[in-house]
């Protein structure tokens, strides 16, 4: 039971989409990608039921790598956009400048100077791309050349419109991509680029062509027309901008901006972050909320897809698209909104009452105050068309319902449940508002009020999702205001909690999830800092302490290296 936010999709378009006469399904053909298998311990597969997938040819270890791929075009994320180069994706180095002061409509202001930091390399036309070298700048001028105009002018075009600067910036990145490929005005039936060449390492990998982008689903009659209109207006603009020999059409521009929007992957680059179209590995890598591969970032934009756990010969590999630690009904409506499809997974599709899933929005029995209160809401969806139409029908189903204890039998209503949830939401909201707005000690002080109203006075389960962002957020807190013993005590909580209890058969997270690991990573730096200053103090009772966090930071940072 998650409190959510209505989807806004078109009810015209949907029902548009569901109206379409259907047609017979053909299986996907793979022998555009089968050079993958040649280089890779997997074998490709497609099927009615489960369209395109990847299984793994033959008994796969943890930590087996199973897919390279460069991204077919990418583009970096705005809060990074100085820190990678918009060719390579490698590190940019940066310089302090001075210049006339702007405002917040970006106007100079006249007498006022400010210092900024800026990339050394960029173009000086558009300012809009930063690269790594000068030989980087002259590599990505062809591509570059087709953007430039219409990148200078994306920022405004955008906030008119009101769509996202970034699918702007990736549609123009696609459109340049497809240019120096050789791509003609028509996109549809093409094959720009030919096949992709598949490596075994980042090095020797090439971007995936083109040509395989359009082999991606864009999703579009999921789309409010009110949205679909919006981009319009932008792409007709920034088109307008583009050399009429690199132009496509206004509807290709929008389909490539669903497409990208649909399929894109959030890459961590070195601490910053890429937004890129992997198609081989979105076609392949099908989601599971319970995955045995993940995707991880490398330098240079290439992404890696490496099993998380032993994996049978004839398995199917799957990725996760969600934030596993969160609740079922939340992953599920995330998944459909973002994603546009209704999680069946094997933990989605298992009953509640028998998951690890009742633990993540999980609320204690006011009666006995050891179980939690199960309500199997979901109706299974069989008509996503129809869901997207009206997905408020799911908060409908707990309309004079009830949820049950699994320990004591006690019953409560399932809309008194939500109200709780909601309360839980808005607490934690307000406490992470003050983290945002920098106001640190105040925003300790709430978060900690809320574990003690939500945890201590067992309202919420202790594997609640909302606790568990409370902790996150107090390690984040306490470490900038460098009260690291309260940073270690609240990472060891999250750490444990990850992992989950031990009467469970499954927990929140896989073993080997990355983000398990970065926490695990984190508790032995911490720890390992804290180490080192207590072993200044030379009595007795100091030289316990250091020796014990030494021994917290051995245990941590094993556990990092094995989840890794």
């Amino acid at each position: 039971m998650a409190a959510t936010t209505e989807p806004t999709v078109d009810n015209t378009a949907t029902q548009t989409a569901a109206a379409k006469k259907k047609t017979k399904k053909v299986v996907a053909d793979n022998s555009k990608y089968q050079g993958v298998e040649k280089v890779m311990p997997i074998a490709l597969k497609s099927s009615h039921a489960k369209g395109r997938h990847a299984v793994a040819a033959r008994d796969l270890v943890a930590g087996t790598l199973v897919a390279v791929e460069k991204a077919a075009a990418g583009i970096v994320r705005n809060q990074s956009f100085i820190n990678l180069c918009h060719r390579c994706f490698g590190p940019v180095a940066t310089k302090t400048q001075s210049r006339t002061k702007l405002d917040a409509a970006g106007k100079e202001v006249a007498g006022q100077k400010e210092t900024v930091t800026v990339p050394s390399h960029s173009c000086g036309t558009c300012k809009m791309a930063a690269y790594c070298s000068e030989a980087c700048a002259k590599q990505h001028e062809p591509e570059h050349t087709v953007q430039c105009a219409a990148l200078a002018k994306c920022n405004p075009i955008a906030t008119a419109h009101s769509v996202q600067l970034e699918t702007l910036r990736a549609v123009l990145a696609l459109i340049g991509r497809r240019a120096v490929q050789g791509g003609k005005p028509e996109l549809v039936g093409q094959d720009v680029g030919g096949e992709p060449e598949f490596a075994g390492q980042a090095v020797e990998a090439k971007a995936t062509p083109f040509g395989c982008v359009l082999d991606l689903n864009s999703n579009r009659h999921y789309l409010k027309r009110s949205a679909i209109k919006q981009q319009q207006a932008a792409l007709k603009e920034v088109l307008e901008l583009v050399p009429e020999a690199a132009r496509v059409s206004l509807s290709e521009a929008v389909e490539l901006a669903c497409i990208f929007t649909t399929n894109q992957h959030q890459i961590a680059v070195g601490g910053s972050q890429m937004l890129g179209l992997y198609p081989f590995s979105a076609l392949y890598f099908a989601h599971s909320c319970n995955p045995n591969c993940v995707y991880v970032g490398e330098v240079g934009g290439a992404m890696y897809v490496r099993t998380i756990a032993d994996v049978s010969a004839d398995t199917e590999l799957t990725v996760t698209y969600a934030d596993l630690f969160q609740p079922r009904e939340q992953r599920r409506r995330d998944l459909l909104l973002s994603r546009h499809f209704w999680c069946k997974c094997r933990r989605c599709s298992q009953a509640l009452s028998q998951s690890v899933d009742r633990l993540m929005d999980g609320i204690q029995c006011t009666a006995c105050h050891r179980g939690v209160m199960i309500f199997e809401e979901t109706k299974e969806v069989q008509d996503i068309n129809e869901l997207m139409t009206d997905i408020s029908a799911l908060d409908q189903e707990i309309q004079g319902k009830f949820a049950e204890c699994e320990s004591c039998s006690a019953q409560i209503e399932v809309t008194h449940l939500v109200d709780v949830l909601k309360a839980a939401i808005t607490d934690y909201s307000s406490a992470h508002m003050l983290m945002q707005q920098g106001q640190l000690e105040r925003a300790r002080v709430q978060l900690e009020r809320f574990v003690g109203n939500y945890e201590e006075r067992r309202v919420l389960s202790p594997y609640n999702a909302y606790l568990i962002n409370a902790y996150i957020a107090l390690i984040r807190v306490c470490t900038q205001l460098n009260d690291v013993d309260r940073a270690i005590r609240y990472n060891t909580i999250v750490v444990e909690r990850m992992l989950g209890p031990d009467t469970e058969s499954m927990a929140p997270v896989p073993a080997h999830y990355p983000q398990l690991a970065e926490y695990q990573m984190s508790l032995g730096d911490m720890c390992l800092k804290q180490a080192k200053k207590k072993a200044g103090n030379r009595t007795p009772a100091g030289r316990s302490v250091s020796r014990r966090y030494l021994r917290e930071a051995k245990a941590s940072l094993e556990a990092a290296y094995k989840s890794r």
